[in-house]
């Protein structure tokens, strides 16, 4: 058969799968809005792979919950069942992960993966694509992952996957509707006006061939309108077939037919025939997924319940997937089935990392909690809760937690109480809420030294220990720290021993004592040995986080290591943090535009927390800062606001030495005075060299007679000594280009001139005029004046027009507001657009500002 305006793709994809078979693997994302033809295409596509490389086939469905790893199983038993492939059994999600990539490198054979729409992919399964997608060079595989574009949430995690998996190894590939044209074609012999379809259709593929195959008498408005009337030519036999099908998202097997329907035989051949059915094998399902919802919605409600009543029971018989089995008894409204069936998914899904798929599976069990006993209830909302802590959702883990936690205090559960306690003081911190943190963990202590000592009271201690660590209180840290220590010893506890050793370790390395990294790397160590993901990435945060200032070599092993981990792991709760932790890293050793970059993603998710929303505010503002951007001011502002209930030195300590320093650039030494001493203000009783050094830096910058420490950070003592070259010597050894700039800055002519040759080598504006005004100053001759704007534009190659076009940009203006601006056509616009988004060598209008404001090609009063 052949497809219509659909040839380029399909060369495209033969292209990839050569290119998998003599150089490195591909992957490729087929997009389309519903009933594009993405299954199509990727099913005449692999006939033809076929005869040159082994398909595998994994599908996701439209379950109320998505199967945890549905698709990746579905590719396992594939590869099972050829020749000379053992059976895999037993694995971890990382083994399984693992023993997959092994399967598709050399010296395998060539091998095509089809994974069906993504849009209903568990968690796991992303994760899956993520682990495969970036090793993909190193198979010999040709990935094929299809989605709906048009349903895509902003918040939807396959969006993530999709921004991570770029360059050259990567393809997407988006499906059009059909042209007029192509209509024509397919109308023909039909007695149809093809000009009427395509205008009620929009060359939508599916709706065109339904609306083409309806009766002559009728002009569906509509697919479900299509799709009924197909229904309503079949016999009462097949219309029977076809309701139990759509009750079954996916594929349904020949037995659950049999055993409810018994000899279906000539009844699913007519459906076939019709249609409305295709078979798999000996499996039936709908031709496309539009079709199942149409034939669904007609089905009356008590009849519905009835039906899945029975394929519930069938496919407990069958020991079903726990996804399946919690969806039917849903739309059954099986309660005492739903109460059994989506705790034990929620668990299964907890084991294979796919924490989202256990908080949908316990949030559904927690609508239907009537019968249950109180402890039973309680356990449900403890567990909840703690899903919901695991996957960054605060207040839903507030709410379930509270609720646990009245519970436990009506049933008299001490321990319990306190260990909710503990969870409740935990989402209070990830809120900013420092003081209601404190406040619940000091409870679950005194609550829990009442009782015999035990896990919980180790964990407690190891709580208050990690507080402390973040309000910079030392001796604190180590005392509780060592309480859990001693406890975690005696009862054999290896997380509360990596959590401790966390703590402890993080509180030394900050502080400048001996043994912080030891300590850290031996908890980091713990975790990974024992097998606790929650724990390891925040070992991975902590030391990413305490080593990006003073030991850049090891910040970038364990920024990197710690995001393969945590993403592979599925640890939300550190996996941000240490993406914002990659954008202070690249700030510090100054490359901008990746540090830009990696903290606008984070600041761009939803779910992100105040501990990674503050250093990426930082980050983003300072960059603009130091170029002479605009919008400095929104994100300290917005920073400065999440900062004030936190009360800790490394939220409130960077801030205010971020606005000290966009001051001196402003020439406001009051106002550099100010923030420095807030800074200094909420630092007393504290200890971190690395802040209290730079918060000192910018005090001493506005009054040379400002007391200040005596154990600060290396280069910033050196810099408020005067010890400029020193200070430029320590910078450059810790790979800070832009530091080592400020501190050459303050010698004389020729450390002047290799401060300005770094800071334009940067694009840092401000710091370069304020350079170049002190040679001056000195009587120097030849300084560079700077780029002029014409420079800046002739650099990248833009005319005259173009400049107008982008300052215009700048302003907000759209396409046509331009074309009337400028007297021309919107397509000479749109010209002048895609080529400055191309000489600029960027995606997109909102880029193409921000390269502008960067280039000096726009200023601020522009």
């Amino acid at each position: 058969m052949d497809l219509l305006e659909r040839q380029a793709q399909l060369e495209e994809l033969a292209r990839h799968l050569r290119e998998a078979g003599t150089s490195a693997g591909k992957i490729a994302f087929v997009s389309g809005e519903a009933g594009a033809g993405k299954s199509v295409l990727v099913e005449q596509f692999a006939q033809q792979a076929a005869r040159a490389a082994r398909v595998l086939w994994g599908h996701s469905d439209a379950l109320q919950t998505s199967r945890v790893l549905g698709p990746v199983n579905e590719v396992v038993a594939g590869l099972s069942l050829l020749p000379g492939t053992p059976r895999e059994s037993g694995l971890s999600r990382e083994q399984l992960f693992s023993r997959l990539f092994e399967r598709f490198s050399p010296p395998n054979p060539l091998t095509v993966v089809v994974l069906e729409d993504l849009h209903w992919a568990d968690e796991a399964t992303l994760d899956f694509v993520r682990f495969l997608g970036r090793r993909i060079q190193r198979t010999r595989c040709l990935l094929l992952a299809t989605y709906r574009d048009d349903e895509l949430a902003p918040t939807h995690l396959l969006r993530g996957v999709l921004g991570e998996l770029t360059g050259q190894h990567t393809a997407r590939i988006r499906l059009p509707a059909l042209s007029l044209s192509a209509v024509e074609q397919l109308a023909r012999g039909t007695r149809r006006n093809a000009r009427q379809v395509y205008e009620v259709t929009g060359g939508n593929p599916f709706f065109v061939r339904e609306l083409l195959s309806a009766p002559m008498d009728t002009v569906p408005e509509t697919v479900r309108d299509a799709v009924l009337a197909r229904l309503m030519q079949c016999s009462p036999a097949a219309r029977e077939v076809a309701e139990l099908v759509s009750l079954l998202p996916g594929r349904t097997e020949p037995w659950l037919t049999r055993t409810i329907l018994g000899d279906i035989g000539a009844a699913a051949d007519e459906a076939v025939t019709r249609g409305l059915l295709r078979y798999h094998d000996e499996a039936l399902a709908f031709r496309h997924e539009l079709g199942r919802l149409a034939v669904e919605s007609t089905i009356p409600r008590a009849r519905a319940q009835t039906l899945h009543r029975s394929i519930l029971r069938v496919l407990v018989e069958h020991d079903a997937d726990l996804s399946q089995l919690v969806h039917h008894a849903s739309r059954a409204q099986d309660l005492k089935a739903l109460l059994e069936y989506a705790p034990r998914a929620a668990q299964q899904a907890i084991r294979a990392g796919a924490h989202r798929e256990a908080v949908a599976h316990l949030a559904t069990a927690l609508r239907h909690l009537d019968s249950l006993s109180a402890p039973e209830r309680a356990r449900l909302f403890e567990l909840h809760a703690t899903e919901c802590n695991v996957t960054n959702q605060v207040s839903a883990a507030l709410g379930s937690a509270t609720q646990a936690l009245a519970l436990w205090r009506e049933l008299g559960e001490t321990s319990a109480q306190a260990r909710v306690l503990v969870l409740v003081g935990r989402q209070h911190w990830k809120s900013g809420q420092t003081a209601l943190a404190d406040r619940h963990v000091a409870e679950a202590i005194a609550l829990l030294e009442t009782l015999p000592q035990g896990r919980d009271l180790a964990m407690a201690y190891s709580a208050r220990s990690q507080l402390a660590t973040l309000g910079k209180r030392v001796a604190e840290t180590l005392e509780f720290g060592q309480r859990a220590l001693d406890l975690a010893a005696q009862f054999e506890d290896y997380g509360v021993q990596t959590h401790s050793l966390n703590n402890i370790g993080t509180a030394l390395l900050c502080s400048g004592a001996e043994g912080g990294l030891e300590k850290l790397e031996q908890s980091l160590a713990v975790a990974l040995e024992h097998d606790l993901p929650e724990h390891a990435g925040r070992a991975y945060a902590n030391l990413a986080s305490s080593l990006v200032r003073q030991r850049s070599d090891l910040a970038e092993r364990y920024v990197f290591e710690g995001i393969t981990y945590c993403e592979v792991h599925d640890v939300a709760e550190c996996l941000d943090y240490i993406r914002a932790c990659a954008a202070c890293f690249e700030l510090n050793r100054g490359q901008w535009d990746k540090a830009a970059r990696a903290a606008t993603e984070v600041l761009e998710r939803h779910d992100a927390l105040v501990p990674e929303r503050l250093p990426s505010l930082v980050v983003l503002a300072l960059v603009r800062a130091r170029r002479g951007d605009p919008g400095v001011d929104p994100l300290l502002d917005d920073a400065a606001r999440l900062a004030a209930t936190t009360s800790e030195l490394q939220r409130i300590g960077p801030i205010a030495a971020a606005r000290a320093e966009v001051a001196w650039y402003r020439g406001d030494l009051k106002c550099v005075a100010e923030e420095a001493a807030m800074g200094l203000k909420a630092a007393t009783g504290h200890r971190d060299r690395w802040i209290q050094g730079e918060l000192a830096y910018w005090g001493r910058r506005a009054d040379p007679a400002l007391d200040v420490a005596a154990d600060l950070a290396e280069p910033y003592a050196l810099m408020i000594e005067g010890d400029w070259e020193g200070a430029a010597a320590a910078w450059q050894q810790l790979g800070a280009p832009y530091e080592r700039a400020l501190a050459l800055a303050n010698g004389p002519e020729e450390a002047l001139r290799g401060s300005l040759a770094i800071v334009e080598q940067l694009g840092a504006g401000p710091l370069a005029a304020i350079v170049r005004q002190r040679l001056r100053e000195l009587g120097a001759r030849g300084v560079p004046r700077g780029p002029r704007a014409s420079t800046r534009e002739s650099a990248v190659g833009l005319t005259s027009r173009e400049v107008q076009v982008l300052r215009l940009l700048v302003q907000g203006h759209t396409n046509s507001e331009l074309a009337l601006r400028l007297h021309v056509s919107a397509k000479t616009v749109d010209h002048h657009v895609s080529s400055i988004l191309q000489k600029l060598e960027v995606h997109s209008r909102t880029e193409a500002v921000a390269a502008a404001f960067g280039l000096g090609i726009v200023k601020a009063a522009d």
